[in-house]
């Protein structure tokens, strides 16, 4: 017997010297081989302003998974996890002993692994640091779960499950399961959709609800019935559950949006980006914009960007009429690409014009054939109207009133102010601000387009649009208050304006690009079509082509679109062309109500290439003697009286009835006076062939060539048809007229004199 009592004492004192080297044992191996939560890279997800996602992105390897945290995950969701995976997780130090026993023997008798249990720890420790399924690889995680316990809080280790645990091919994590499987978010499951994501890592492929159904749901139902037996659930909440029948739904693939999604995913950092896009509309805009391109031809696409002027929001952009469509190039983002606008820059030359003090909406313009210097631009519509207002030139998109009121400006001027107000401006290689701008002669995007075209609704200032919830609010100055007004009340009374919105349209050089921008109830739309590789689109223009997809976006929102109040500097008066001023004392000949910005009323412009300030030949003084009533020039003693006349400006001659013609409002000199007294005049240009309403009888059959002339004025000539140039340098003209059309002929001379005919073939 005192040789049993030694032999059981030194048992003991090596049982407990062991049990007291364990804390020491685990310390080192801690220290050897330290434990972290470090999150795997996650996929990206953007999401739309309510929630619902766009699109998403998986990670380098493939991988979908979407980080979440504990409070935005179902709390019945956390109850089913629980309660099937490890019920004692909140009470047990990372293992359960009695689990860890019985799968211990299990292992020892059959030589492998047949029971894991492992706690929810353990599972954690197995996707952090994966090893064989071996029984050291289990005593490796059993470890590996003591010093997780130790160094994190259980709420940390069940978010690394939430966000790794494996649900099936590519799927991890409890979010991206609930986004592939069911469509939303994981903190809207149902009760039977969380049992199935619970049970679900267990046999990720064998469970999938997409493959096997059926299978899916008997598992399921085990697990409902677990959660009754452990007084988790009640029995009545599983038989509402059980209602529920899990069906092979394809998996959701999202697109919403795809390339504003992926401009944001390279843009923010984050798991989660949030945008300011509305679903619902976005759904509807990109619908139509795919059906709409579909009626046009197969290689066209199209964008669409609207953007709330108050807060700079986007609820709708859509990059591409058909982001899967390799035909239409549906990978580019055309809100994002350089082209050129065409005539959408003209409102801001006219606006930046009235803040200058030069014009005000009833401004006489010249829409006839103008040379500046080396340019000489044309309409894009055919023939010139001769003497148009600030509204008309606007209304009416014409081309060589825009240029002649930019001449003013400044191109430079309105380059910069451009840029200033948030505008993406880019000019050709080498190439200085020019007149050509007005006309498209630079590139811009959608996107700056859209910026711009706010300032008509936010008292002239600018606002930056705003893609996602982390981004501020912007604004810039482009126009003061009332020039913004005015110019947006122009564009909104045009005849053409549907729906009373203010619109501009646009189309470039060739046919390449069309254009439509609209103010209108607090949003700023913006719409272009055309090609992604610069081919032309042979007749199609901005009115023709991309107003209708403006209208049909816009309007089904529109309740009203009234004009926001008129600002104080803005005031109507009534004033006369052509001195633009108002002159009772002299003669009217046409009287116009005028929006006046600051009470400026500036006089009408002559000519081009000088200030108009330099410019007062519309209003000329004369010496006409009592007797005859004609002209004494300067020196001759006949007696005389004062009187002032009205002149038109002399490019708008040829378009002016015979009475308001310059020749008429300026009699000869009296033939009493000495002729070397006299100006030496030049001889008026003047088209020589036909004669002013002859009627030309056009026979397909024998084509009838028509021959005309210049006679008097300088050279070199510059002959217009229908305005388009067709000769230059050239004394003589020769075209071949068709049946049943009307042709207008316009002659300038180097000086800029004109003459006109309208010629009838029937």
């Amino acid at each position: 017997m005192f040789r049993i009592m030694p032999l059981l004492t030194r048992r003991f004192r090596i049982t407990i010297a062991v049990l007291l080297s364990l804390p020491i044992l685990l310390v080192l191996l801690d220290a050897l081989a330290p434990v972290d939560l470090e999150p795997r890279p996650g996929s990206r997800l953007v999401i739309a302003a309510d929630g619902q996602p766009l699109r998403a992105f998986a990670d380098r390897q493939g991988v979908w998974r979407y980080p979440i945290t504990l409070d935005e995950v179902s709390p019945n969701y956390l109850e089913a996890l629980i309660g099937y995976e490890d019920r004692f997780f909140y009470r047990h130090p990372g293992v359960n002993p009695l689990s860890i026993i019985r799968a211990f023997f299990q292992a020892i008798r059959y030589g492998e692994v047949v029971s894991g249990g492992s706690t929810l720890t353990m599972q954690v420790a197995r996707l952090r640091y994966p090893e064989p399924r071996t029984l050291w690889g289990k005593l490796k995680e059993v470890v590996r779960a003591l010093q997780l316990e130790w160094h994190y809080s259980k709420d940390d280790i069940l978010t690394y499950y939430l966000n790794h645990a494996p649900f099936g091919g590519t799927v991890e994590g409890v979010q991206a399961a609930a986004l592939t499987y069911f469509g939303y978010d994981v903190r809207y499951l149902t009760d039977a959709q969380a049992a199935l994501l619970a049970v679900l890592p267990q046999a990720p492929t064998r469970y999938r609800p997409d493959i096997h159904p059926q299978a899916a749901q008997q598992a399921r139902n085990k697990l409902l019935s677990r959660l009754v037996e452990q007084a988790i659930w009640s029995q009545a909440r599983v038989d509402d559950a059980y209602l529920e029948q899990v069906v092979a739904i394809p998996r959701v693939n999202y697109q919403r949006a795809p390339l504003l999604s992926r401009r944001l995913s390279q843009e923010f950092s984050g798991a989660v980006v949030t945008s300011t896009i509305d679903a619902d509309w976005q759904g509807i805009v990109e619908r139509r914009v795919r059906n709409y391109v579909e009626t046009i031809d197969e290689n066209v696409s199209a964008a669409v960007m609207i953007m709330e002027n108050g807060t700079g929001n986007v609820p709708v952009y859509v990059g591409s009429a058909d982001f899967g469509s390799e035909d239409r190039a549906g990978h580019v983002d055309m809100v994002q690409a350089i082209r050129s606008p065409g005539s959408t820059l003209k409102p801001f030359i006219y606006g930046l014009s009235m803040d200058a003090g030069q014009l005000h909406s009833e401004s006489l313009l010249m829409d006839v054939p103008l040379r500046f210097g080396d340019y000489q631009p044309d309409n894009f519509t055919g023939g010139f109207s001769g003497a148009v207002s600030v509204q008309d030139a606007l209304q009416q998109s014409l081309n060589v009133p825009a240029v002649q009121v930019l001449e003013q400006v400044g191109p430079a001027r309105l380059y910069l102010r451009l840029q200033q107000a948030g505008a993406l401006l880019q000019l050709p290689r080498g190439e200085q601000p020019n007149l050509a701008m007005a006309l498209g002669g630079l590139g811009t995007n959608l996107e700056s387009l859209v910026t711009l075209f706010s300032a008509l609704d936010n008292q002239g200032q600018t606002r930056q649009p705003r893609f996602t919830d982390q981004e501020a609010s912007a604004s810039f100055p482009l126009l003061s208050p009332g020039s913004a007004w005015i110019v947006r009340k122009m564009l909104a009374d045009a005849e053409n304006a549907p729906h009373g919105i203010a619109l501009k349209t646009g189309t470039s050089y060739g046919f390449r690009d069309s254009w439509a921008v609209a103010v209108a109830q607090g949003y700023t739309v913006g719409v272009w079509i055309g090609r992604p590789d610069g081919a032309p689109v042979t007749g199609h223009f901005g009115r023709r082509t991309a107003v209708p997809l403006l209208v049909n976006t816009l309007v089904p929102r529109l309740r009203s679109n009234a004009l926001p109040p008129q600002p104080d500097s803005v005031s109507m008066q009534t004033i006369c062309w052509p001195t633009g001023q108002p002159e009772p004392e002299i003669r009217c000949d046409e009287q116009r109500d005028a929006l006046v910005l600051e009470n400026t009323l500036p006089l009408s412009w002559m000519q081009i290439g000088r200030h108009p300030a330099e410019v007062v030949a519309n209003r000329q003084t004369l010496q006409l003697a009592t007797d005859s009533g004609l002209q004494v020039p300067f020196g001759c003693e006949l007696p005389s009286t004062k009187k002032t006349v009205a002149l038109w400006p002399l490019p708008l001659d040829a378009w002016r009835p015979n009475d308001q013609r310059v020749q008429s409002r300026l009699p000869v000199y009296d033939p009493r006076c000495d002729a070397q007294l006299e100006n030496t005049p030049r001889l008026p240009v003047r088209i020589a062939g036909l004669r002013e309403g002859d009627v030309i009888i056009a026979d397909p059959s024998v084509p009838v060539r028509i021959s005309l002339w210049a006679e008097g004025g300088q050279e070199p000539f510059y002959w217009y048809l229908n305005g388009n140039l067709q000769s230059e340098r050239a004394k003589q003209f020769e075209f071949i007229p068709q049946s049943q059309h009307r042709y207008e002929v316009v002659l300038m001379d180097y000086q800029g004199q004109l003459d006109r005919q309208i010629i009838e073939a029937k």
